[in-house]
């Protein structure tokens, strides 16, 4: 049985959002689907379900395709995603290493 995928109207609509921007560098450059799909690794039908804003297109295949077209990531130049990772993972270790469920007991507030 397969698992059906629910999304978030937002998350729908940033999925459009970065489709588009991908296609249209993808034409500005004057390249075929099936080009850019053999410079990230990937099949035509990758980059045409990544331009259709599929959501279950690969993370890391849309990622290196913004990073071929020169697509921004993250607000921040390609130069400086490094020094922004540095940041995250310093934030990332202060933080527990796993969450954990909420008591849903009430609390005894009885001093």
């Amino acid at each position: 049985m397969k698992k059906i995928q629910t999304i978030s109207p937002p998350a729908r609509d940033a999925l459009a959002i970065f489709a588009a921007m991908i296609r249209a560098a993808r034409m500005q450059r004057g390249m075929t689907a099936a080009e850019l799909g053999g410079r990230i690794g990937v099949s035509r039908g990758v980059i045409q379900r990544m331009e259709a804003g599929e959501p279950g297109t690969s993370i890391g295949a849309a990622f290196e395709a913004a990073v071929v077209l020169g697509l921004p990531l993250f607000d921040a130049p390609t130069s400086q995603l490094g020094a922004l990772l540095g940041q995250k993972q310093q934030v990332n270790t202060l933080l527990p290493r796993r969450a954990f469920q909420a008591s849903q007991a009430k609390p005894d507030n009885d001093f």
